[in-house]
């Protein structure tokens, strides 16, 4: 694009015409998509191509935002993008892994030894090592916790004890439990633990 036509493309951008954004969409929104989940197709990182679809469109919706206020300079678009996108998606990684890392410390801490998980009597505070440093709060809190597990589906209950507490990567999971893919498992581990979440806050009120 040369300098005369960026330069239009802001100037009308800034204007409200959003429709000069239509060309830049179709150049580069299938390429962005297939270089994000072709670079994290596997490991930590992994990127689905919906959730490269995703990140690609809210990738725009910033590079939207920065042309509007006239951060962009007329070089690489595609590079810029791309770098956007790439930003955007390892920052939502490291999000969810920290929170599921607080997740995890949590599920250990309350549910206690994984081999006492399916024991429907099984409370927390009867073991003494934890029962001496809980908190009237913590104990409550226990409580609800184990209360809200023994709700979930024993499918759901086998998945998360796998994945937190034994901890085992999803895509070994998969096999184990044999789903047909990553992401349909991946969103299944989502499901149970928000699932378990909801029971949580539901026997709390």
């Amino acid at each position: 694009m040369t300098d005369e036509a960026f330069n239009q493309l802001v100037k009308e951008l800034q204007a409200g015409n959003e429709k000069v954004l239509d060309q830049l969409f179709i150049e580069h929104y299938e390429y962005c998509v297939n270089h994000l989940s072709r670079e994290f197709h596997s490991g930590n990182h992994y990127c689905s191509t919906d959730d490269a679809r995703d990140t690609v469109m809210d990738g725009f919706l910033k590079l939207r935002t920065e042309l509007l206020k006239g951060k962009v300079e007329n070089k690489n678009l595609r590079g810029y993008l791309l770098i956007i996108c790439r930003n955007m998606w390892l920052k939502k990684v490291q999000k969810e892994r920290s929170k599921l890392s607080l997740d995890i410390e949590k599920v250990e801490y309350y549910l206690g030894q994984k081999e006492d998980l399916y024991n429907e009597d099984f409370n927390p505070l009867l073991k003494k090592e934890l029962a001496d440093d809980l908190t009237e709060t913590q104990k409550m809190q226990a409580d609800t916790f184990q209360a809200a597990w023994a709700k979930l589906g024993e499918k759901c209950r086998q998945l998360l004890q796998a994945f937190y507490i034994e901890k085992i990567k999803l895509k070994d999971l998969q096999e184990r439990f044999n789903y047909s893919s990553y992401d349909t498992i991946k969103s299944m581990r989502r499901k149970c633990y928000n699932g378990l979440l909801k029971w949580k806050d539901k026997l709390m009120e």
